[in-house]
């Protein structure tokens, strides 16, 4: 599922396997700028790498396809263009270096506050499109 505010800052995939978590992240995304599409596991996030276009991708470390292939996947197919970033229930140096050593941007520790999420994708959103803009210049 899709949605799109009037204005949008990014494309954005959430993929999450608690549906409740995944229609709150959705809503306050939405509510924040963000054109959301919703998945509830990491197969059909991965699926979505081939017929659609996020600047940020935004998954659930632990679903039955889990986060971690859906940042490889994304990474490896779009590499710097776009943001990955894993929430997780543990907060831990493991935790964290493992999203990271497969090419996750943030890892952020559940329960993440909306706004931080909202305020961090933003960000990441802006440094994109400055990254692309710098790109431009230098072809």
């Amino acid at each position: 599922m899709t949605v799109c505010p009037p204005s949008t800052l990014a494309r954005v995939l959430v993929a999450d396997d608690d549906p409740g978590v995944l229609r709150a992240m959705a809503a306050s995304l939405v509510r924040g700028g963000f054109e959301v599409t919703t998945a509830n596991d990491g197969a059909p996030a991965i699926e979505l790498a081939d017929t659609a276009a996020f600047d940020i991708v935004l998954v659930d470390l632990h679903m039955r396809t889990g986060g971690l292939a859906v940042v490889r996947h994304y990474k490896q197919r779009y590499g710097a263009r776009v943001y990955c970033a894993v929430l997780s229930g543990e907060d831990n140096d493991a935790t964290r270096a493992d999203c990271l050593a497969v090419g996750a941007d943030e890892v952020f520790v559940k329960p993440a506050p909306a706004s931080m999420l909202r305020r961090r994708l933003g960000e990441a959103a802006l440094a994109l499109r400055a990254a692309a803009v710098a790109h431009e210049h230098r072809a």
